[in-house]
């Protein structure tokens, strides 16, 4: 058996980008998409990157996110509408493979090894999926291409947003054994 050609694709800041692509006039600002503090879930399930730069993360408090960034928007998390994105994501994912694994809303493994005569090297595939969700949802997705999952995942992680990055079988040591365990799998 020869190599396997795996995709992980995980959309950038996805309730974010999606609230921002729904309502134009948010993009480019500091937002979050929070939980409803009412429930006691009043935490950040996904900031924009100009939230980030300030210091919100993901399961911050709604308060101390306010502390980091003085001019955050807080808008409440729309599930039905991210559920819907999500689904018009795996669409495009499975023009190109039937052999996808979900993780979440936002990030799914591709196996596209059988794909490979059809649509072209990974990378091309890989930038095509880039570029029609970018064209058809108007989110960004950052993708790693590699032999395995650990690393595809490590790939997708490595460089964001919309990056594409490539983990081959002999250079993921230059790439993933300097860095901590820990950045292995986020």
């Amino acid at each position: 058996m020869g190599q396997r050609h795996i995709l992980h694709c995980d959309c950038n800041s996805f309730y974010a980008s999606v609230e921002m692509q729904e309502h134009p006039e948010l993009r480019g600002k500091s937002i979050a998409v929070c939980g409803d503090p009412e429930a006691r879930h009043g935490i950040v399930l996904t900031a924009s990157y100009p939230a980030k730069r300030m210091g919100v993360k993901t399961a911050m408090p709604i308060w101390e996110a306010e502390q980091h960034c003085r001019d955050l928007i807080v808008v409440p998390a729309n599930y039905g509408k991210y559920q819907k994105y999500s689904s018009y994501v795996r669409e495009i994912f499975r023009d190109y493979t039937d052999q996808v694994e979900s993780f979440g809303l936002d990030e799914a493994w591709l196996d596209i090894t059988g794909s490979l005569g059809l649509f072209g090297d990974p990378v091309k595939i890989a930038k095509e999926i880039s570029d029609r969700i970018k064209r058809e949802l108007g989110i960004t997705v950052s993708i790693g291409v590699s032999f395995n999952k650990i690393t595809a995942k490590f790939g997708s992680d490595y460089k964001k947003p919309d990056a594409i990055t490539v983990i081959e079988p002999d250079t993921y040591k230059q790439i993933v054994y300097p860095l901590p365990v820990g950045d292995l799998f986020q």
